[in-house]
């Protein structure tokens, strides 16, 4: 007889420790000139009736982590869909940055092609009132716009909360390093209607344009 697979495990901030990720990444993005946030009660609270799909603009590094860090543990957990390489950054010998991310409950996606099995695992952590992260530009700066967040939305019908992110650097701090002062700001939630994956994501777009 054939031997049962087990069902594959649904991608889950580690309790104890994303609180700790949480305040170690404060320290970082809000060093010199701190975070200052808005929108926040835009989006749910976690549980069952919580999921969401927070999606957001894209221009340097930091801002996965600084979105990340505006969100409080208590109100909500934001699990990113992350570039598989990340998980394969090295550090001195063994991989590390893998398991720091999969602490906080993200998740690789292969941005080369149509990802299903990263597609499966957000369905499921959207379905038990989890909170995933997006940008819909895939890569910073990106040009164009991809389907991935209203596919999402469209399937688990749960909503988009747009967030914008940005970041002051003083015109003395060389660029790249830590300091200035960040802004993260969210947006009304966009709930999928009878539309597109186009249609949703031009609402998205035309949303988070005006934040």
């Amino acid at each position: 007889m054939p031997v049962p697979t087990q069902p594959e495990p649904i991608p889950t901030p580690h309790p104890r420790l994303y609180p700790i990720i949480h305040w170690c990444v404060g320290r970082v993005v809000a060093y010199g000139g701190g975070v200052h946030v808005s929108g926040l009660e835009h989006l749910p609270r976690g549980g069952p009736e919580g999921g969401v799909i927070v999606a957001g603009t894209h221009a340097m590094a930091l801002d996965p982590f600084t979105i990340g860090y505006a969100i409080p543990p208590k109100l909500h957990r934001l699990q990113f869909m992350t570039k598989r390489d990340a998980f394969e950054w090295k550090v001195i010998g063994p991989h590390a940055i893998g398991p720091i991310l999969r602490a906080t409950g993200a998740f690789p996606v292969d941005r080369s092609g149509r990802d299903t099995r990263a597609l499966r695992q957000s369905l499921r952590v959207l379905g038990r009132g989890g909170m995933v992260g997006i940008f819909p530009q895939g890569t910073r700066n990106g040009q164009g716009l991809h389907g991935g967040a209203a596919l999402l939305a469209l399937k688990a019908k749960v909503p988009i909360v747009p967030v914008r992110v940005w970041h002051e650097r003083p015109a003395w701090l060389p660029r790249g390093l830590p300091g200035g002062r960040w802004y993260v700001r969210f947006g009304p939630p966009l709930y999928p209607q009878d539309e597109s994956l186009r249609g949703l994501t031009l609402r998205w777009e035309n949303a988070v344009s005006v934040l």
